[in-house]
């Protein structure tokens, strides 16, 4: 076999396995699949002294005024701890929502803890810890969290104070150079709000007193041979203050929405999944 015939079929067997590398590569083997929503709570309070005459309200996270970390509701022993006493409630003290963001068909519900003497020392693992977490497994992606428009549809902090959602925004493709990708980006939405909480107790003018807390979800499944995708929100508040306490107090935070990549479901990708799939 002659020089040039050798090129030939060098050039003609890279040009095939260039095919067949495409075509592993494909949209059609993406194949989405294992669907899982996972949520997660937590809230630390901790102290660098000791208070006392503690009266504490805290926002929960709440879906329709129900206190619930995704489809979990949450209840009062979830709280216990030690010599505080806590309480789920539907108010606080002289609670004032005037210029709270509107809460439709959905009402704040509040964690009341008290105490005559506590110190929530984290040095010496005796800080105020709760952490709750569920994991869905979903037989369907049409079932997902809602993690664009979380406030509306799933578990977050109210009331809100000075607080307004961006407009939403037009699917960004990602995986692909044309506008027909199987998964597309939106704007991350990040904004900072105000969260009130009722904090009263005494303490030295140098103890310092921390309360943060969050709630969040996300959606994740696997593509192709070893890779995954997901998005995410999370709604999270925190709060300090050194010596006396007396009332209400603003707390500082982030909401955050739309984080990460989402399914095109009108993509043939995904019309093969919705296919074989059933919301449940």
């Amino acid at each position: 076999m002659g020089c040039a015939s050798k090129k030939l079929v060098l050039g003609m067997t890279i040009c095939l396995i260039a095919f067949i590398l495409a075509a592993g590569c494909s949209d059609f083997d993406v194949n989405p699949r294992s669907f899982l929503s996972y949520y997660s709570y937590d809230l630390e309070i901790y102290t660098t002294g000791p208070i006392t005459d503690v009266t504490i309200y805290l926002p929960l996270p709440v879906k329709h005024g129900v206190p619930m970390v995704g489809p979990v509701v949450l209840h009062e022993n979830d709280f216990a701890w030690n010599n505080l006493s806590v309480e789920i409630v539907a108010s606080a003290p002289e609670m004032n929502l005037t210029g709270a963001y509107p809460i439709v068909d959905n009402e704040p519900r509040y964690l009341r803890i008290s105490a005559d003497w506590v110190y929530l020392n984290i040095t010496q693992d005796a800080a105020y810890i709760v952490y709750i977490y569920n994991v869905t497994d979903r037989k369907s992606p049409l079932s997902f969290a809602d993690t664009v428009n979380p406030y509306f549809n799933e578990t977050v902090f109210l009331p809100k104070l000075n607080f307004a959602l961006p407009a939403p925004t037009e699917g960004i493709p990602v995986n692909s150079t044309s506008s027909t990708s199987y998964d597309y980006q939106l704007t991350p939405i990040a904004v900072s709000q105000q969260v009130p909480i009722y904090a009263e107790y005494s303490a030295s003018p140098a103890t310092r007193v921390t309360i943060a807390s969050s709630i969040s979800g996300s959606n994740s499944w696997r593509e192709g041979y070893d890779g995954g995708a997901g998005n995410s929100y999370r709604d999270y508040y925190e709060w300090y203050h050194y010596g006396d306490s007396r009332g209400w107090q603003t707390a500082s935070g982030m909401y955050k929405a739309a984080q990460g990549v989402y399914p095109n479901f009108s993509h043939p990708v995904w019309q093969e999944v919705l296919n074989g799939t059933t919301e449940k």
